[in-house]
């Protein structure tokens, strides 16, 4: 069983909006995924109490503190868990972190995003530092092409962190807030190209192994 989390101490950088449709994307490919909601906000509980009647997605587990998660995980048979972290650098973001295989830390083009993924950096270093293993990469959401910010956090040159940024970016496509507000994944809307970035990410992750 492959862990996944999206993760980023700021909130707003889009990690349930990732974390949804990662784990539907994974779910349509015909692997067993389950979807934890560790966010107090609930964004991907609400997602999927949203959802049509016999809606192809996952399912979702909502987890409030570090000792629900350890539980919720130890009763799961699954191929992949997909996990939505809270906006904090919590206990229960660091009990995150403990377990997870693979964090994309998700940020939007923005010095404040960058800023505040320092936190979380932080969080995966500790796993590190203490002999754990994680595999652990920058995924830039919401990327607006053709801007000079975009392309600045695309580049790179900002990253001194120590991490990978993802090639595979994802764009600010009305599609993802749709399908986030209707409880269905933008592959069942007609955003081509959204469903193409979200794949893209999905065979990034293949090519790494780390899927």
């Amino acid at each position: 069983m492959k862990i996944i989390t999206t993760i980023n101490e700021k909130g707003g950088t889009g990690k349930s909006t990732i974390a949804t449709n990662l784990a539907t994307a994974l779910h349509r490919k015909g692997k067993r995924v389950v979807l934890i909601d560790a966010d107090p906000q609930g964004t991907a509980t609400d997602w999927r109490a949203a959802s049509p009647e016999g809606a192809d997605l996952p399912e979702v587990v909502a987890v409030g503190k570090p000792q629900e998660l350890d539980a919720a995980l130890r009763g799961l048979v699954a191929d992949f868990v997909v996990i939505d972290t809270p906006a904090r650098a919590s206990y229960l973001a660091a009990a995150v972190v403990r377990v997870s295989d693979v964090a994309l830390i998700v940020l939007q083009p923005s010095g404040a995003d960058v800023w505040a993924s320092a936190a979380t950096v932080k969080l995966i270093k500790s796993r590190l530092d203490a002999g754990g293993q994680i595999d652990a990469a920058f995924l830039v959401n919401r990327a607006v092409a053709n801007t000079k910010l975009a392309k600045i956090i695309k580049d790179g040159d900002w990253n001194g962190y120590g991490f990978d940024q993802l090639t595979s970016t994802v764009g600010n496509r009305t599609a993802f807030a749709q399908a986030l507000s209707d409880g269905v994944s933008v592959f069942d809307l007609s955003d081509t190209a959204a469903q193409s970035e979200i794949n893209q990410v999905i065979t990034e992750l293949e090519a790494a192994r780390w899927l």
